[in-house]
């Protein structure tokens, strides 16, 4: 539920900021659950807040301040200790703050998600970082008179006073592939600021400079870290959470590759932890406990109870539950995530605030980057190709991919592509000349913005830490589909676990495919199709044959899947109206006292009468008037326009 707000304004701010805060609260006060406590510090030119609850178990204060310095923090810096020494996290914020103004390289070898803004009230100045990655949410708005930050874009717009809009080029991007590509937001005006960038709002000078490391130069280095570099940084991330988080922590151990790794740095890093594996695919538990089995130690596991067998019907192609009202769920999953969550969460019920959850989650995402998520099947095949074929036939691979076949409209497919080719491009400008620029893409693009990795404190990926990601790109495109790295890794920290095969999932006997959740199976159909006739972003005669499809039951997963961005996109508007409510009222303008009667109104020009009338207007229409408009004199006659 953390909410931070930055400014810079060129002019005083009296009671702009207080104005602002006010709106801030008034529109969260009621998803904060009424839990959230408000720290911030205002100068005559800058200020920082933030809006934080008092009960999280996390050490690291969201909110530090001392006699010179004001540190606001979202999420916690795992690894601190790599930049800073193991110092208390109630001495950290400052420490860290200070060294990563001298030196803000330092910043990256933190792991994401982190954000960080530090407020100097004597310098009137004000420092904000984001992470290698940009996993950490900070967008910007920028403002006739300075410009607003903030982790949650409708907190910009509102502390601003400007009104909600939705971003045709962001919804753009998302009605193809489902999410906001580039620096693009939900919002108009409100853009995404990238990973790896420092901005300093100097509000003295009234200037602000941004500064931006390159990630390709991040990554992509002639001296990669070893792989007892990178699980010594692993275990680093452990070492903070046991620091950070007081208790026992919980590790997911499944038998794939990424839980195996998280788990395995766990375990050597010297952290009291509890493991638990879940049953969620047949054979994955199994592989789990047979992890367990072998390892040299006594460690907690939790596994789920046994089923009883239950008696199964055989049913033709199940038809699903009907669903809930999807329309108020929509809305409410906006109001939650602020349109950042994408629509396939539109069948799961939102949490009700923005307090509820508070517990610590380790999961494996960013482990992706080490085994290629993007790849297609025959992408050592396509590695083969000339350079531009190459480029050209990654492009072509991930559009299939990312966009339906049918539901956005040209342009929004269009809008797709060409970011596609240009962070592609980049990616080769960069110096990646192989299928790594897949990888590239999936991370500067996909990765950054995943749902719920940044949505929130407490969601800990070991795997995102620089060190793993720099080795993860060292690897040949032939070393990714091996696993490589993962197995290095396993072969480094737990070496009983490295002949223990990674969990595969049986192929299972070609069936009819399930039936998919269908949008017109909801109560509230009626209200759906009135909402989804003419959606920006979508193709309004595909949209109408998938509906069709959709109510005749017939309809594919893809088809769905188009309806639901296309509901996701319309209900966006009704979101817009929410946060909107809570800006001040325009005035309207005064009427104009005239100290004499007007003058009367000019009669129209007799050639204007005459274009008016309903004869001369069906005589322009005729083929016969525009040939003789082509002729030298009906050119002369220019002046009269029908």
């Amino acid at each position: 539920m953390e909410t931070l707000v930055a400014y810079a304004f060129h002019g005083e701010t009296g009671t702009r900021a207080a104005a602002g805060v006010a709106r801030v609260e008034a529109y969260y006060d009621g998803l904060w659950d009424q839990k959230a406590t408000h720290k911030g510090c205002d100068t005559s030119t800058i200020g920082l807040h933030i809006w934080d609850r008092d009960d999280t178990t996390c050490l690291w204060p969201s909110w530090h301040d001392t006699s010179d310095l004001r540190v606001a923090s979202l999420y916690a810096p795992l690894g601190y200790q790599r930049v800073i020494g193991d110092v208390s996290p109630y001495d950290g914020p400052a420490r860290l703050a200070h060294a990563v103004r001298r030196t803000p390289a330092d910043f990256l070898e933190l792991a994401p998600p982190f954000t960080m803004a530090a407020l100097h009230p004597a310098e009137e100045r004000l420092d904000l970082f984001t992470d290698s990655i940009g996993v950490g949410r900070l967008f910007q708005l920028r403002l006739s008179d300075g410009w607003v930050w903030s982790n949650r874009p409708a907190a910009a717009l509102l502390f601003a006073g400007m009104t909600a809009a939705a971003a045709p080029r962001g919804w753009s991007y998302a009605a193809a592939c489902g999410w906001f590509m580039d620096d693009s937001t939900p919002y108009d005006g409100v853009l995404a600021v990238p990973g790896a960038t420092h901005i300093v709002a100097d509000g003295r000078s009234r200037r602000q400079t941004v500064t931006r490391i390159e990630t390709t130069s991040i990554w992509s280095t002639d001296s990669p870290d070893t792989v007892d570099e990178t699980a010594e940084a692993l275990q680093d991330v452990a070492k903070s959470v046991a620091r950070l988080w007081p208790g026992k922590p919980t590790v997911d151990l499944s038998g794939g590759r990424d839980s195996r790794v998280v788990a395995a740095a766990f375990l050597t890093a010297g952290v009291d932890l509890k493991l638990n594996s879940y049953d969620a695919v047949p054979g994955e538990l199994q592989v789990a406990e047979t992890l367990v089995q072998a390892l040299p130690f006594q460690v907690e596991h939790a596994t789920p109870a046994p089923a009883k067998p239950q008696p199964v019907k055989p049913v033709a192609n199940p038809r699903p539950a009907t669903p809930p009202p999807l329309v108020d769920r929509a809305l409410r999953w906006h109001r939650y995530a602020e349109g950042l969550r994408p629509a396939s969460y539109l069948f799961h019920a939102p949490p009700a605030t923005l307090a509820n959850v508070v517990h610590l989650a380790i999961g494996g995402a960013g482990g992706e980057v080490a085994h290629g998520h993007f790849y297609p099947a025959d992408v050592l095949q396509l590695d083969a190709l000339p350079l531009h074929d190459k480029v050209h036939a990654f492009g072509s691979r991930l559009q299939t991919r990312l966009m339906p076949t049918a539901g956005p409209a040209e342009l929004s497919r269009m809008a797709v592509a060409e970011q596609i080719d240009r962070v592609l491009r980049t990616a080769v400008h960069g110096g990646i000349e192989n299928a790594t620029m897949l990888d590239y893409f999936y991370l500067v693009e996909r990765l950054r913005r995943w749902g719920t990795t940044g949505e929130r404190s407490g969601v800990v990926s070991p795997l995102l830490v620089p060190s793993f990601v720099r080795s993860a790109f060292a690897l040949s495109p032939a070393e990714r589909v091996d696993n490589a790295l993962h197995r290095q890794l396993v072969q480094r920290l737990i070496p009983e676990w490295a002949d223990i095969p990674f969990f595969k999932p049986q192929p299972v006997a070609r069936r009819t495919p399930a039936r998919p959740r269908c949008l017109a199976d909801a109560p509230d159909r009626d209200r759906i199709a009135e909402l989804i006739t003419d959606v920006d972003g979508f193709d309004p005669q595909a949209v109408s044959t998938l509906w069709a499809a959709s109510i005749a039951g017939a309809s594919s997963a893809a088809g769905e899947a188009a309806l639901n961005q296309a509901l996701w996109r319309a209900t966006f508007d009704q979101h817009l109206d929410e946060v909107n409510r809570h800006l001040p009222a325009r005035p309207a303008r005064p009427a104009v006292k005239l100290s004499s009667p007007p003058p009367p109104a000019k009669a129209a020009a007799p050639s204007r009468r005459l274009v008016k009338h309903p004869v001369v207007r069906r005589l322009a229409r005729s083929r016969v008037w525009k040939a003789f408009r082509s002729t030298r004199l009906g050119r002369s006659w220019r002046s009269l326009r029908f």
